[in-house]
């Protein structure tokens, strides 16, 4: 009769010992799998600084040669060249800006004539409006304004036409 303990008692040890190899090795993949996951946040957060550092390099790259433009004009300019060129070059240096931040998705606010959008304009002055103009309009721009893909990255200062007082 003292047989049958002791195989209960080895059996329970083997299962004992079994279950323990299968905690240790779940412990083991489970300290893996953190590790991993840390090294992998680590790479990542590595990554997103290089991106956010070098974002910009590509319009960096773009605005290069329109710097080389205004490099020509300011040796022009120095050398007191022809000022029809020199104009010209302005322009034409004025241009490619506008050209490459149409590429990344810029575009100009329409303004003069347009209704006033609060959203979009910023009211700095108001002007008497004149015959055929409503109040509201706007009738002149003092600085441009910008969206970027829709949103807008700065809005116009403009100056709004007013209802006339002595002609209500």
């Amino acid at each position: 009769m003292r047989e049958k303990p002791v195989k209960a008692s080895a059996a329970a040890d083997e299962e004992i010992a079994r279950l323990t190899e299968e905690v240790r090795q779940a412990k083991d993949q489970s300290l893996r799998t953190l590790a991993e996951f840390d090294n992998t946040k680590k790479r990542l957060h590595r990554e997103k600084e290089e991106f956010a550092r070098f974002a910009a390099e590509g319009l960096v790259r773009e605005l290069l040669p329109i710097i080389d433009s205004l490099d020509q004009a300011l040796v022009a300019v120095d050398q007191q060249s022809d000022s029809d060129a020199i104009i010209k070059g302005i322009h034409l240096i004025h241009r490619q800006l506008l050209g490459l931040l149409a590429k990344e998705g810029v575009k100009r606010i329409p303004t003069i004539g347009e209704r006033f959008d609060p959203h979009r304009h910023e009211a700095v002055a108001q002007v008497a409006a004149g015959d055929g103009i409503t109040e509201g309009t706007i009738v002149e721009e003092v600085h441009a304004g910008y969206t970027m893909h829709d949103k807008v990255i700065r809005s116009a200062m403009v100056k709004v036409a007013k209802r006339n007082e002595s002609t209500s």
